[in-house]
């Protein structure tokens, strides 16, 4: 039985087809059935040099063990990745989540935070930095209050940063989507939140 993927060619205009495509990647990267080692064809890239018509923005975090494109098992062209340490924010995620639903327009966009998230445990730890790394503790830190552990605080950081997005006037325009959803390294699962 085949499995039902995203085309570049195809343009996604339901998030719960989205979401759907997401979920069953993780369920066949959890399974150790991927497909992503089957490398994008030629006739898919000839589709893509005209442009990209993702299905979905994931904004998440630098961590190289957190990759979506692995833990999603999607292709070239599926998905529109934005990250950063910590999954945050700032005026230049921000403007690249607008691009996403203005001209890329995906239908969903999911905030993906993680297990052992050493952005938020600096934050929550009280860590100061110095140079720009402190700015993203700066945006990281407005989330933690009243959190009485790292893995809240890992929780509380994910809704803090769905919330900017689900505020932003390109996103609601657009009446995209957003959910925040947790990546477990160790097991390699993916929690969603509940879809508003």
């Amino acid at each position: 039985m085949g499995i039902d993927k995203h085309s570049p060619d195809q343009q996604i205009t339901d998030w719960q087809v989205s979401l759907r495509y997401l979920r069953e990647g993780n369920e066949r990267y959890r399974d150790g059935r991927t497909t992503i080692i089957q490398s994008t064809s030629a006739a898919d890239r000839d589709v893509m040099k005209s442009g990209q018509i993702p299905f979905a923005t994931i904004i998440t975090c630098s961590d190289s063990r957190v990759a979506p494109e692995v833990y999603f098992d999607q292709r070239l062209g599926d998905i529109f990745v934005i990250r950063n340490a910590g999954n945050v924010v700032g005026e230049v995620a921000l403007g690249t989540v607008e691009f996403a639903a203005e001209v890329v327009k995906t239908p969903l966009f999911v905030v993906v935070g993680h297990s052992d998230c050493r952005a938020v445990m600096g934050a929550y730890g009280g860590v100061k930095y110095e140079g720009y790394l402190e700015k993203v503790m700066e945006r990281i830190r407005p989330a933690l209050t009243g959190c009485r552990c790292v893995d809240e605080a890992i929780h509380a950081n994910i809704g803090y940063v769905v919330n900017q997005i689900k505020s932003n006037e390109f996103v609601m325009r657009a009446r995209g989507m957003v959910v925040g959803a947790y990546y477990d390294i160790e097991t390699g699962a993916v929690a969603f939140g509940a879809a508003e």
